[in-house]
């Protein structure tokens, strides 16, 4: 009996307008869900004969074997993959840097520009540079030309003069520096 009151029961959802409704769209849709059941079973039977397959499961198999794929690897890639966003922010906010380098390296006028200030920066560094050349070379000269005997009154003579006291005050910094600088 109670059989037949469930038979009753679906028969009246049957007699609902909206059942009949949902009923039509289904049997409209019905060829392409199993078109699309079908596809899903040829994909399904290939991944099972691939997976039956000795001969490709072992190219598979030493393919993985040759890659660095391993737990540490695949945990790094998470953490990775979690520090996208930040990543991402950094890339967009250095994006900006990178195109006006770009458009600045491309433009003729801006890299004349570029060189002109650099070579202002450059030109004391450089007539600096000569200057401490030719004091060597001539520091160099007399030193080779000097005949004369350096006597301790000769060095007591230099010793009143103030470059020579200035000199030597950087060289007694440079000793009271030099133990502290070795003992970090």
């Amino acid at each position: 009996m109670a059989t037949h009151v469930e038979n009753r029961d679906w028969t009246d959802e049957l007699d609902s307008k909206e059942v009949q409704e949902s009923l039509q769209v289904l049997l409209a849709k019905l060829p392409d869900l199993v078109s699309k059941l079908e596809q899903a079973d040829r994909v399904f039977a290939f991944g099972q004969a691939v997976l039956n397959d000795d001969r490709t499961m072992e190219t598979v198999k030493n393919k993985m074997d040759q890659t660095n794929l391993n737990l540490d690897t695949l945990e790094a890639a998470i953490r990775l993959l979690e520090k996208l966003p930040a990543l991402l922010e950094l890339i967009e906010k250095v994006e900006p840097i990178i195109q006006f380098a770009e458009n600045v390296l491309k433009d003729q006028q801006s890299m004349e520009y570029l060189q002109n200030s650099a070579e202002g920066y450059m030109q004391p560094i450089r007539e600096k540079t000569e200057k401490g050349k030719i004091l060597w070379k001539e520091v160099q000269l007399r030193a080779e030309t000097n005949t004369q005997n350096i006597s301790i009154f000769t060095i007591l003579k230099w010793m009143k003069d103030p470059n020579v006291q200035r000199s030597l005050s950087y060289v007694q910094g440079l000793i009271e520096v030099l133990p502290k600088l070795n003992n970090k």
